[in-house]
């Protein structure tokens, strides 16, 4: 699923370029999503699967906050495990959340070192095999971390295209966590190959995707959480700005321009980047105003 980005967004200036007005509307209302974590369980695995347990509370955090309505289940890569849940479907409502999603996650480094994600989110989505899981109407993200490429038998279009008959066309997105291109990566004792398959079904699918060799997994599991609710942390502005003139206001409140509960502007994309708190719930007005850099490239 492609998240939409804006539901309003528009922009005001006059010919003599005074000044530019670029309006947002955060979107993100009565959002629901299932999400699958398809996690290798090979024996090269134990210290991303560490990372992956201490960072999370973030990914659950942001799911309880937007009130999305979830449900999360994890798999493995191991195929020779057949299509199977690990431990309970996991939502809002039962108690001990945080507990559970934890024993979920300790898959373990014992699995076939064939890995083979693409393959087994397909099985366990399947209603065939765990009816209830994929629910009608429901986005469904899949989150797959691995430090080895995917090997399942076919190519990822074929995933992908039952995947979305499964779930509903675009409501299907593929997120992961997985060795850089185009030789992998290294860190501490651990090392990842790259992971073409994986990041090709997230790109096509409009997914996010992070190195697998990173320190910290939590922003990126931060932002897999907002898209599955379906809120923004950015949104694009339609002029490069003279930064020291860019003022930013949510229902006509100033935010500060800062790292922690703030925004900060990303020249990557020429975006305005919320964090933390300063995240703007659904429905809230989002207003940049600022000054054009009339040496902008165009």
């Amino acid at each position: 699923m492609l998240l939409p980005l804006l539901l309003l967004a528009c922009t005001d200036y006059d010919l003599t370029e005074v000044g530019v007005i670029d309006e947002f509307e955060q979107g993100g209302v009565e959002t629901r999503s299932d999400v699958l974590l398809v996690i290798d369980d090979s024996a090269s695995m134990a210290e991303e699967q560490a990372r992956l347990l201490a960072s999370f509370e973030t990914l659950l955090l942001v799911l309880e906050t937007t009130r999305t309505d979830f449900q999360m289940a994890v798999t493995t890569t191991d195929a020779a495990g057949g299509a199977t849940l690990g431990g309970v479907v996991l939502n809002p409502e039962l108690d001990e959340l945080g507990e559970l999603f934890l024993d979920a996650i300790a898959v373990g480094s014992e699995g076939n070192r064939t890995e083979q994600g693409l393959h087994q989110a397909l099985l366990v989505v399947n209603p065939a095999t765990n009816p209830g899981f994929l629910r009608d109407g429901a986005d469904l993200h899949l989150l797959i971390v691995s430090d080895e490429d995917d090997q399942s038998q076919y190519e990822v279009d074929f995933y992908l295209h039952e995947l979305q008959t499964l779930a509903g066309a675009d409501r299907v997105t593929v997120h992961a966590i997985v060795g850089d291109l185009p030789a992998g990566c290294v860190s501490g004792t651990s090392a990842a190959d790259g992971g073409p398959r994986y990041l090709e079904a997230a790109e096509r699918t409009g997914g996010l995707s992070g190195s697998v060799c990173a320190e910290d997994y939590s922003p990126l599991l931060e932002r897999v959480g907002l898209q599955a609710a379906e809120w923004n942390d950015r949104f694009p502005l339609s002029r490069i700005p003279l930064l020291d003139s860019l003022e930013v206001r949510v229902d006509g409140v100033l935010i500060p321009a800062r790292e922690q509960d703030g925004w900060s502007w990303s020249p990557g994309d020429n975006a305005i980047v919320f964090v933390g708190r300063a995240i703007p719930r659904p429905g809230m007005e989002i207003l940049a105003t600022y000054q054009p850099d009339l040496g902008e490239v165009q």
